[in-house]
């Protein structure tokens, strides 16, 4: 009996010490990439997932950039502001879901190399904004095994057997990653796609424009709309959805700003839809506090509960719904920032803050400031759209740092214009 039970044990410490040094070995950036793949293949194969399934982040993800190649020669399919009903996107969901639940980091790599990559067969997500990895990956559906701040990402069949996964920074730093998605994945996606006349501003001989802005051959006019304070924005709606008390009396006005204080949480409400929150102390109400594993939040943890806290105010005063604008991380915590969207087109303010900014501190929301707007369309949208090519041939002239299409929410009327960032 007792052989037998050093037998077991020899037996098991074995088993965890092959088990260590596969995972340790695949995490060397010089081995083998295909082999590499195996390892961590072999290593989860316990785990279930459900594949090609966008997480439960989708409906606040930006509408996104996209650029499909299947050979350069022919063009590429360009589509822009892609929201999650876009086909293409929804197509290009599942590889890049794989590909950032696989991806093993290698190291930078040069521009150059990334610009080869898109010679080839490959799939370029702008996300039109830089987000943490972990966020995106969220939105995917998956977890990233490492995280850093990305802009876009592409994925290219220039493999052997396995698809190279690119990240862009918003700085212009580019890491190459190894996957296990397999390249015939990204030939049959790509190969399925026609060109559009699509292509990217270095293509262009755009020079001030930043290289990899997609360019659609041509962009249909978005319609105009009409900005409103809905009519669920009243006092009453907005105490009830963020925990107040409705009826308290605890509540003065000053300068046409409603004031309402229920220590230690303070709610300023004006009657232009404009909302502002703060918190002296520690709040126990569940809409205020972060879940979180560890000491501080991460920034997917940061992102639920500020998510939370948008879907209150949204569905509170049945308001426009709120996208993912950025999540930056500060000394005390997070900042977490939503913009308004119709059909997939930003919404900005004059004054270029966002509809809703939170700020976290520790594991609390500490403070919120809150545009409460709704947007309808109008049908008698009658006015001049400039073409592609001559928006971003004014923009490269003027020196923009960017080219992108926008709302500009100053009340009233609204209709979506070029914007030289």
């Amino acid at each position: 009996m007792r052989k037998r039970l050093i037998n077991w044990g020899q037996n098991l410490i074995l088993i965890l010490l092959a088990a260590s040094a596969l995972f340790l070995i695949s995490r060397l950036p010089l081995f083998r990439a295909d082999l590499a793949v195996q390892v961590r293949s072999f290593l989860s194969a316990g785990e279930e997932r459900e594949e090609g399934q966008p997480g439960q982040m989708a409906e606040m993800f930006p509408s996104v950039h996209l650029a499909v190649t299947s050979e350069s020669d022919y063009g590429r399919c360009v589509h822009m502001y892609a929201g999650e009903t876009d086909s293409l996107l929804r197509q290009c969901i599942p590889l890049f879901q794989e590909a950032v639940g696989s991806a093993t980091e290698v190291g930078e790599t040069a521009d150059r190399l990334l610009r080869e990559a898109l010679e080839t067969p490959s799939l370029y997500l702008d996300l039109t904004e830089e987000l943490p990895l972990s966020v995106v990956a969220a939105w995917l559906g998956e977890t990233a095994g490492f995280d850093r701040n990305v802009r876009s990402l592409a994925l290219s069949a220039g493999g052997e057997e396995h698809a190279v996964l690119y990240l862009r920074g918003g700085e212009g730093e580019i890491f190459r990653c190894y996957t296990a998605l397999p390249v015939s994945a990204v030939l049959a996606l790509s190969e399925s796609c026609a060109p559009n006349g699509g292509g990217f501003a270095y293509e262009r001989g755009l020079t001030s424009i930043p290289p990899y802005t997609v360019l659609p051959e041509d962009m249909q006019a978005p319609v105009d709309i009409q900005s409103i304070v809905p009519a669920g924005a009243t006092a009453y709606n907005l105490l009830t959805a963020l925990d107040f008390n409705a009826h308290t009396l605890s509540r003065y006005t000053s300068n046409g700003v409603e004031v309402v204080e229920q220590s230690p949480r303070t709610l300023r409400i004006s009657a232009g839809g404009d909302v502002g929150f703060t918190s002296r102390g520690e709040v126990p109400q569940s809409l205020y506090q972060v879940s979180a594993a560890g000491e501080r939040p991460t920034a997917t943890e940061a992102l639920d509960a500020a998510w939370r806290l948008a879907e209150a105010l949204t569905e509170g005063t049945d308001a426009a719904p709120l996208f993912l604008h950025r999540v930056e991380e500060t000394e005390e915590g997070w900042t977490v920032c939503f913009r308004y969207h119709v059909e997939g087109i930003p919404v900005l303010f004059p004054d270029e803050e966002d509809a809703l900014s939170v700020t976290i501190a520790g594991k609390a929301v500490t403070a919120f400031d809150y545009r409460c707007r709704d947007y309808v369309a109008l049908e008698d949208s009658q006015r001049l759209w400039l073409p592609v090519s001559m928006a971003a041939a004014i923009s490269d002239q003027q020196g923009g740092t960017g080219l992108s299409v926008r709302y500009v929410d100053s009340g009233g009327r609204l209709a979506a214009q070029w914007l030289a960032d």
